[in-house]
């Protein structure tokens, strides 16, 4: 039987994860949550059920603990389960894989990770709390993606690289095996990471040099 699941979120990102749940077939969507839409506007059929502070209602009224937070922004992400936690403290944070992605049998998975179509997780990775792998992307066999932190599309990473928590890896960038990149730390698209990189930094090039500090909850999207 599918679990009732209540989606936060209803931009580009939540219409990402919309498909893989349809692919996926393990819960059924009753409804979406968006503080910026009115209550009733659909997506993709499904209805805006309310706006943050309605979500305690919404669960009760759906019959649901389940909650997935479509926001591709990392910071924005680990804020939004955060204050969800507050509103739910019985909330379970599911995580999902596209059934076209392959997962290593012995990959460890935290809750609220999403692992998007065509992407790869090797043997002995670890993905964190609310880590992301986007479309096509590769975190390599003993490679760790720390909470909250996110590969864009076909970011590949080699074996047992190290990326902290709320990192992202942009869209096309390759990182050598071995490097590790600090927390809250961005790398910009199509970059070639030879090296470890600090926390809180934008890097990007080939190869990658940092170019700047950068804070946590400044927008890279």
């Amino acid at each position: 039987m599918r679990k009732p699941l209540l989606v936060i979120g209803a931009s580009g990102h939540a219409h990402a994860l919309l498909a893989l749940l349809h692919r996926h077939g393990g819960f059924r969507t009753v409804g979406l949550i968006d503080s910026f839409q009115a209550a009733g506007y659909q997506i993709h059929g499904l209805p805006i059920l309310g706006s943050e502070a309605d979500v305690h209602h919404v669960c009760e009224r759906q019959g649901t603990r389940h909650l997935l937070v479509a926001i591709g922004d990392n910071f924005q992400r680990q804020a939004m389960t955060h204050r969800l936690r507050v509103q739910i403290p019985d909330a379970v944070f599911p995580s999902l894989v596209d059934p076209s992605a392959v997962v290593a049998a012995d990959a460890k998975l935290g809750h609220g990770v999403v692992v998007m179509a065509q992407s790869h997780v090797g043997a002995g990775c670890v993905l964190e709390e609310g880590a992301l792998l986007n479309t096509q992307s590769n975190l390599d066999h003993d490679s760790l993606l720390g909470a909250f932190a996110s590969l864009a599309p076909g970011a590949i990473t080699g074996g047992r690289a190290r990326i902290g928590a709320g990192s992202f890896i942009g869209l096309g960038s390759r990182l050598i095996q071995e490097v590790q990149v600090g927390c809250n730390t961005v790398v910009g698209a199509g970059s070639l990471v030879l090296a470890d990189l600090p926390e809180g930094v934008l890097a990007y090039g080939t190869p990658a040099r940092v170019v700047r500090s950068r804070q946590p909850d400044e927008p890279y999207l």
